[in-house]
């Protein structure tokens, strides 16, 4: 019995032993975790309290150990903790490098974790990764088309308003009336893309400059920061080679093949020695294959040769047609109207294979050949129409209506079904009518004009459309259109009296010449007006 007793003392002080090593080792381990708050790159004065620990015995802080960040560790003599709790900052912390500082004070049975938490201030302005973004596009590149992406990055906070920005573009240079360019960047992103609204135009302009800006949502201060676009345009073929109109004469022999008979000259507003200004000829006529044209490289002019020998019969009387075309295909783009919102209203097509046709007439009375009545294709008497609201149509006219008859064709280009049509494609004038789905403002249409000898212009019209009781654009404009129409008439009826008087004057030459009146004559006639005259001075009233 006494042996048992002395066996249960010996266990319940092992147990008791054994529950105060847990308690101790549960102290040891258990962390009372504090949180304290310290602005990065605060201006002091130094040192500035961060707040008191939240511990019940600060009196007994001699007894713990402080070390940790900001104390013994990296950065190092920043944190100081008083003995009375009170913890101070004594210098400045760069969020982009510490996002938290861990101080820990233990002792033997305690072991306390201090978080003091960094917050970040807008320190930083976004920057993009390129200081000038350059690329090249096509003068047809078609508008809504990506044209360049820009990326910027803020090293603040990470979804902070310090670190999100905007992008916006900040100016262009040069502004242009038919181009709009934007940008688009979706929430929170940090790239935006650049896109243009309307038409490019080599003529109007070969480079623009583009500066973009990056702005953060800084809540005390907004920085930003900018980059350069520069888009570099390349000339496309957005203009067709004309005809210059010309009466001329050469001496060759038109028996002897490898003979140049004539010089077509051509003018081309796109840029000289581009696949867009370069012209490509061709002849088509009954006796066409007697001839052949090619392409002076330096002048552009098409240099019609012979290539097999003409009797005269068959080289009296003459009558060629000359198609050219450019070596690239192409293009038009035209604004009919400029939403608010969206893209604007185009008309463009590119790739086309489009021409201009002149005929001429080569005669060859003996050695000589000449070239007669170069003429290019039908052409609009006014270019800028205006029209009221009101109005339901306007008349169009070619220049000149009487060289072509009824056989002018009419085609209007592009989209514009639902807005723009003719009432009828055939005559030389022709009634434009206005839909109702057109608003007021301008619109830029294309006309397709062709006349029975092949030969095609293409010919833009601008008609202004607006409230006529308001304004008195389209009254001045309609007043314009009928001037020039006058103006085309009044020259021709000019042309046609000198063209008359002319030939009266070589008709008085040759009959004079015939009679061959002698000197003597002329004297004696002389004499006789002399004494006719002389006896009317002398007699009485």
């Amino acid at each position: 019995m006494k042996a048992v007793v002395i066996v249960f003392l010996v266990a319940s002080v092992c147990i008791h032993y054994a529950n105060a090593s847990k308690q101790n080792l549960r102290k040891k381990r258990a962390w009372v975790v504090d949180s304290l708050y310290m602005e990065e790159e605060h201006s002091g004065p130094f040192p500035y309290k961060l707040g008191d620990l939240n511990i019940e015995r600060r009196s007994a802080m001699e007894e713990y150990f402080i070390h940790g960040q900001g104390i013994d560790k990296d950065p190092k003599g920043i944190i100081s903790v008083k003995s009375n709790g009170s913890v101070y900052a004594l210098g400045k912390v760069d969020y982009e490098e510490y996002k938290k500082l861990t101080v820990r004070l233990t002792n033997e049975n305690t072991n306390i974790a201090v978080d003091i938490v960094i917050q970040d201030v807008n320190d930083h302005a976004p920057v993009f990764n390129k200081e000038v973004y350059e690329i090249t596009i096509d003068e047809s590149t078609p508008q809504g088309e990506r044209l360049v992406t820009v990326l910027a990055t803020d090293k603040d906070q990470f979804g902070s308003a310090n670190s999100l920005f905007t992008l916006r573009i900040v100016s262009v240079s040069p502004q242009t009336s038919n181009t709009e360019f934007f940008i688009d960047q979706a929430e929170a992103e940090l790239t935006g893309t650049i896109y243009f609204k309307g038409c490019l135009d080599y003529e109007e302009s070969q480079k623009y400059t583009i500066l973009v800006e990056a702005k953060d949502h800084g809540e005390k201060v907004q920085l930003s920061s900018t980059t350069t676009v520069i888009l570099n345009i390349i000339d496309k073929n957005n203009h067709l080679p004309e005809f210059t109109e010309t009466t001329d004469s050469s001496w060759v022999k038109v028996q002897k093949s490898g003979e140049p008979v004539y010089r077509l000259q051509v003018t081309d507003k796109d840029s000289r020695g581009s696949a867009a200004w370069k012209a490509q000829y061709s002849l088509q006529g009954d006796k066409a294959r007697h001839f052949k044209i090619q392409t002076d490289p330096d002048t552009n002019d098409g240099v019609i040769t012979i290539t097999e020998p003409l009797n005269y019969e068959e080289s009296s009387n003459l009558s060629l047609t000359v198609t050219v075309e450019n070596e690239e295909p192409f293009f038009y783009c035209r604004i009919t109207g400029r939403p608010t919102h969206g893209l604007w209203d185009v008309l463009n097509s590119r790739g086309r294979s489009s021409s201009t046709s002149a005929s001429f007439l080569i005669t060859s009375p003996d050695t000589r050949v000449i070239v007669k009545h170069v003429k290019t294709g039908p052409m609009l008497g006014a270019k800028k129409l205006g029209m009221c609201l009101s109005e339901k149509n306007t008349e169009i006219t070619v220049v000149d209506p009487d060289l072509y008859g009824p056989s002018v064709h009419f085609e209007l280009m592009g989209d514009v079904e639902g807005e723009w049509r003719l009432h009828s494609n055939y005559g030389t004038t022709v009634r434009l009518i206005k839909e109702s789905a057109v608003r007021a403002g301008d619109h830029e249409l294309t006309l397709k004009i062709s006349d029975s000898r092949g030969q095609v212009s293409l010919q833009s019209l601008l008609v202004r459309v607006c409230d006529c009781d308001v304004s008195a654009d389209c009254h001045v404009l309609r007043r314009t259109a009928v001037l020039q129409l006058s103006v085309t008439a009044v020259t021709a009826v000019i042309s046609s009296l000198l063209l008359l008087l002319g030939m009266v004057l070589m008709a008085f030459q040759i009959r004079r010449r015939a009679k061959k009146p002698s000197t003597f004559h002329s004297f004696s006639s002389l004499s006789t007006f002399e004494q006719s005259l002389s006896s009317d001075t002398t007699e009485g009233p």
